[in-house]
């Protein structure tokens, strides 16, 4: 039976050879297959470490001071403090009812999570400025959904002044958010490695 099958392969009669599996898979590189989406295990590893250092420092101030209390750490610039924040990050909207600020930012920070996630698994996996943006953006948002679900409020503990200016307070999840988007706009600016390469080609 197999010589009959060959010959009729040889006259071009028998059924086509079966392709190799590299040609029938295009992103399969030296015999493994090579992912286009970047792996969740990273991201989530990062930013739930970035979240956990933002709860573990809320537990200290909260043991530490009395809510209210205020420790000059450099005189005339930088205090330690301890205040609760219903509104979002640096106090944004810290003027809704108690109970529509606590569902609205329980909410907008969900959607806002999901959003990120979403833009990870679709980003290029080289992209490192992006990637390492969007983990301190999850690990931020992360951090300071635990108060909101928890406590209603985000606890607050550093205060930047210079004489009668003042910043207002905010945390460690705060800053993450602020230098990941940040991180993500040098990104966009920046552009992606293949419209740069065909920037230059052009």
């Amino acid at each position: 039976m197999r010589h009959v099958v060959e010959n009729l392969r040889r006259r071009g009669l028998g059924p086509p050879l079966p392709r190799p599996l590299g040609a029938l898979c295009p992103h399969r590189r030296e015999g493994a297959f090579v992912s286009r989406r970047p792996g969740l295990k990273p991201f989530f590893l990062i930013a739930v470490l970035f979240a956990l250092a933002d709860q573990v420092i809320k537990q200290i101030v909260g043991k530490t001071f009395a809510l209210g209390d205020s420790v000059a750490v450099i005189p005339g610039f930088f205090n330690l403090v301890h205040l609760r924040n219903p509104g979002g990050a640096f106090s944004i909207l810290d003027g809704l009812p108690p109970l529509w600020g606590r569902l609205f930012f329980i909410c907008a920070t969900l959607a806002a999570l999901a959003f990120v996630l979403y833009l990870y698994r679709t980003h290029s996996p080289g992209n490192l400025w992006a990637k390492a943006g969007m983990m301190l953006v999850f690990g931020g948002g992360l951090g300071n959904l635990v108060d909101r679900v928890a406590y209603g409020e985000v606890i607050d503990y550093l205060l930047f002044y210079y004489g009668q200016y003042h910043w207002p307070a905010f945390n460690l999840a705060d800053s993450g958010i602020t230098v990941g988007v940040g991180l993500m706009i040098v990104d966009l600016l920046r552009g992606t490695p293949e419209s740069a390469s065909s920037r230059g080609g052009g």
